[in-house]
């Protein structure tokens, strides 16, 4: 039977004594905590101002209790009546001076159910707001419109605290480092107003004179001093030491960085000069790290790179990695994955992408070149790459790379690369989209050859956080130009640019709808080839879509235009019947599909990451749509009717590295309809050219594609 309880309204002063039944005795779980009557402070922020917590809800069930899932939380008496007073100093704080906070405590045997009853009352608001002293210094309207109060506004009081640092550090920010705000405010309960003043005392403006270093041992401080944006005789901006800090960190030498004033008070009243101390503590100058993973398109992979700072001096950077994938999926150390942990590559067996991807590079970066705006990186790598159900390409390649920080904060990263490089397709690709059909007219494609490339791109990212992201936005475009002109082989001649737009909106606190916006194009020119003219875009470069990242209802490289070729070399012995009944043996040859990939790209992504209760922030869940498909411009119009939208369920779980994701999407298409070959002698012949294979299976195979990696999808 539930026992009710009804704590009276606490007003301002001392809280009323609560009730008198012993709730001590026994202890009691907290089964329930909620919040009616609150709309100027949200419930998560009210849970978060007091110390009594609810349970979670695994706890509820004897199993998952039994095996220590989820947290029981008991009634503090004490600690709940405190509770009473943290809201309504909260909302007083706030503005809201005639809040009322009531208490329900529903008690059963051994647990309680707590509900606060808030009526909010109307808050004070701000009536004026005076700003006095920043005449010459700062526009006023420029002020008013920074800090975070607004006339007709509640008066908030950490709001009030938040708008005079505003004031204090936008005066900083123009010379004046000893700059102070007194701020005043007066209240009026009978009309519920209050008026506002702030009134600045700048005190001298001053000049940069030293910077001093401090803690720097085998960096030379000369170093760290060109690498930061304060210079001697320039205008004191403490935004300028905030810079400072940052870009310290990004060099990656430094496991601490602070950029303060010298002296925290003016030497005289009529000092116009200011000394900035660096403090800096080296960091590991010398790193050695090797990792283990695993995905569901590379299989097992490892990592070992080596790294070492302050080479030659000048924070300079040498980096050597090592990175191999598809380990026990792929020849020489095929060990029969390709059947399971990593399905996903069992129809790459007996291709030429069934092999070993490795990537060798070592790269040489300059911090400083002509500018400390301006960075430069050398790097030689030699890597096999494949691509499921694509291509796969061999190549060792130098490149030079010129990254400038420009003024909006947006790094720009112009590029030029060479490589000899060699991509081995599928034949029945160029036979499709070439009408190469003999396979020694397709060799050549295969051939080693020089591609040399120029690159322009940008990142601007406005995200709170690299690994898992829930506010703000990324946009970034990348342009590739290869031509003879640049000694580039005439087979490798195109321009392809690429763009990218993600945006993250908090709902709540710990719920985020982030949508995603891709796409991209590639032109080539027109070629002579055995007679004939072609437009050959090197596979490499060609756009795949489905995957991971991509459109989730589909696997990797899977959404698109494909091909199939029937191979009578290869295949299966399978038991069948005869129209007597007799029991036969029949040779049923393998059918091999390739993603021909598009020279046109979009592909759009919404998803909503929410948490699971009872969970903690330790799991959360999403739920996401996803758009897209590739199209060859040229050989086809382009049809937006076959853009394909894929919906899916997936799990969360966080780690220092950034989330773990389980995702599944479904698919509800047929699959794609494409030519089909079949290999007699030395060439292909054209079976159908639509050809579309049924789906068997049962209906999870048929319908679910599921995935797992590290990290967001976008």
């Amino acid at each position: 039977m539930a026992v009710l309880f009804l704590a009276p309204a606490l007003r301002c002063g001392s809280p009323t004594p609560l009730y008198a039944q012993s709730i001590e005795e026994p202890r009691l779980v907290v089964r329930g905590l909620d919040f009616r009557g609150n709309h100027a402070i949200d419930g998560y922020t009210l849970r978060t101002s007091i110390a009594t917590t609810e349970s979670s809800w695994l706890v509820r069930f004897p199993l998952t209790s039994w095996i220590g899932a989820g947290e029981k939380r008991y009634l503090d008496v004490t600690e709940f009546r405190r509770d009473l007073l943290r809201l309504v100093l909260l909302y007083r704080v706030s503005g809201y001076l005639q809040v009322r906070v009531d208490t329900i405590v529903r008690r059963s045997k051994d647990a309680a159910r707590i509900q606060f009853l808030i009526r909010e009352g109307p808050p004070v608001r701000v009536r004026s707001i005076d700003i006095s002293g920043v005449e010459g210094i700062v526009p006023l309207r420029d002020l008013l419109h920074d800090i975070p109060l607004a006339v007709g506004h509640p008066f908030n009081r950490i709001r009030f605290e938040w708008a005079a640092d505003t004031i204090r550090a936008a005066v900083r920010d123009r010379g004046y480092p000893f700059a102070e705000v007194f701020r005043s405010y007066d209240v009026h309960e009978d009309s519920l107003s209050a008026r506002i003043r702030f009134e600045l005392e700048p005190g001298a403006r001053g000049r940069v004179d030293s910077v001093i270093v401090e803690g720097a041992r085998e960096i030379a401080p000369d170093v760290v001093r060109r690498m930061i944006p304060i210079r001697s005789g320039a205008w004191f901006s403490q935004s300028a030491l905030y810079r400072s800090q940052r870009d310290l960190y990004r060099l990656g030498v430094f496991g601490y960085v602070n950029v303060t004033l010298a002296d925290s008070a003016p030497q005289g009243p009529a000092d116009s000069s200011v000394a900035v101390r660096v403090q800096v503590t080296e960091g590991t100058l010398r790193r050695l790290r090797m990792g283990v993973g695993y995905g569901t398109v590379d299989c097992f992979r490892g990592l070992a790179s080596w790294s070492a700072s302050n080479v030659l001096g000048g924070g300079r950077v040498l980096d050597l990695t090592a990175r191999v994938s598809k380990l026990g999926a792929g020849d020489p150390l095929s060990a029969g994955f390709e059947n399971w942990p990593c399905g996903a590559l069992k129809d790459e067996v007996g291709t030429e992408r069934f092999r070993l991807n490795y990537n060798v590079a070592a790269s040489f970066q300059e911090p400083f070149l002509f500018s400390r705006l301006t960075r430069g990186t050398v790097s030689l790598s030699a890597e096999r790459h494949s691509e499921i159900q694509a291509y796969r390409r061999d190549a060792l390649s130098a490149n030079l790379s010129v990254t400038r920080e420009t003024r909006w904060d947006l790094p720009v990263t112009a590029g030029y690369s060479v490589s000899l490089t060699r991509t081995f397709a599928e034949p029945a690709i160029f036979c499709s989209f070439l009408s190469v059909c003999r396979l020694e007219d397709a060799e050549p494609f295969s051939e080693q050859r020089l591609q040399s490339m120029v690159t322009l791109g940008f990142v601007r990212d406005r995200s709170n956080s690299v690994l898992d992201p829930t506010r703000g936005s990324t946009l970034s475009a990348e342009a590739r130009y290869a031509s003879r002109l640049l000694g580039s082989d005439s087979l490798i001649q195109f321009a392809k640019g690429v763009m990218e737009l993600a945006v993250y909106y908090p709902i709540g606190r710990r719920t985020t709808l982030a949508w995603r916006v891709r796409g991209g194009g590639i032109v080539s020119p027109a070629l002579g080839f055995s007679g004939q003219s072609v437009r050959y875009i090197p596979p490499s470069e060609r756009f795949y879509a489905g995957g991971a990242n991509s459109v989730r209802g589909y696997g990797q490289n899977r959404l698109g235009p494909v091909v199939r070729v029937v191979n009578p070399e290869r295949g299966d012995t399978v038991l069948s019947r005869d129209s007597p009944g007799n029991e036969v043996r029949r040779f049923v040859p393998d059918t091999l599909t390739a993603a021909t990939g598009g020279n046109s790209l979009i592909i759009a992504n919404a998803e909503l990451r929410f948490p699971l209760p009872g969970f903690g922030a330790r799991l959360s869940g999403a739920a996401f749509v996803d758009l897209g498909q590739l199209f060859e411009r040229g050989k086809e119009l382009v049809d937006f009717s076959k853009t394909r939208v894929t919906p899916g369920l997936g799990l969360r779980i966080a780690t220092p590295i950034g989330p773990m994701r389980f995702d599944v999407g479904y698919n509800g298409y047929q699959p794609e309809a494409g030519p089909l070959y079949r290999k007699e002698g030395p060439e292909l012949v054209l079976l159908n050219p639509l050809y579309r294979p049924g789906r068997s299976g049962a209906w999870v195979s048929r319908h679910l594609v599921f995935h797992f990696s590290v990290g967001q999808a976008f």
